[in-house]
């Protein structure tokens, strides 16, 4: 069985659209979505129509942007401050989600636990002492090891950066980012085959350009949105 693993869509609809194709080539049974819909680009209600419609093929948890979309709606931030930070895809967001996305979204938990071929897999977006905000990077200190001990894979996301680390005989694995790639090197998915054990970083290659036009027309201006999508490393 081959399963997959993606993080932070944050609106990348094109790529998004090139994940699905790319996975159902490559015959995987269950993708499972380790948060954030929500932040800096613009097609949230597109992604969320197909997360909710598939249900039995996608698990879903919640990011800390989706959790912020949320608390917008409650009045519980200020969507200002929210455009300020992340760009204008917060501008007027809430009255551009459908309300059966919305229901979808308030119950979605933090973190998810599944057993899988023998296999003990948890995902959640930033850590397993911090649901939403954790982070863990290649090179950062894992707080309360022995709680990743439990497990045969935890998968995270929040970073947006690629990485795999070990605790004991834990695998902790960050897909990297399906629509902001922070690292450099792509944005991406894993793949996870149970049968051997055997795992791999998935690049998407997708028209960046027709994003990037998105921005112009939505966050002219905004260099730091566009720069991250384009950044190379050796």
């Amino acid at each position: 069985m081959k399963i997959a693993f993606f993080s932070d869509i944050h609106g990348n609809i094109y790529s998004f659209e090139k994940f699905i194709v790319d996975i159902h080539m490559d015959k995987i049974e269950y993708i499972f979505f380790c948060g954030d819909i929500f932040g800096y680009y613009y097609y949230q209600n597109e992604i969320l129509d197909f997360l909710r419609t598939n249900e039995e093929f996608c698990k879903c948890i919640l990011g800390n942007h989706d959790k912020m979309f949320l608390d917008l709606l409650e009045n519980k931030c200020d969507e200002e401050s929210l455009i300020l930070k992340y760009g204008n895809s917060y501008k007027g967001i809430g009255k551009r989600i459908s309300q059966e996305n919305i229901d979808f979204l308030k119950f979605l938990p933090t973190i998810r636990f599944f057993n899988i071929q023998g296999r003990k897999i948890v995902i959640t977006h930033g850590s397993l002492t911090d649901n939403l905000n954790g982070r863990i990077y290649p090179n950062t200190d894992i707080d309360k090891a022995d709680l990743y001990k439990q497990y045969d894979y935890v998968i995270l996301g929040h970073t947006h950066h690629k990485m795999v680390r070990t605790v004991g005989e834990t695998y902790i694995i960050n897909p990297g980012s399906i629509g902001q790639q922070r690292d450099g090197k792509g944005c991406s998915y894993l793949v996870l085959d149970l049968d051997n054990g055997y795992f791999n970083f998935k690049t998407i290659e997708y028209d960046v350009q027709k994003l990037l036009m998105d921005i112009d027309k939505n966050d002219n201006g905004n260099y730091k949105l566009k720069e991250v999508l384009t950044r190379r490393r050796d």
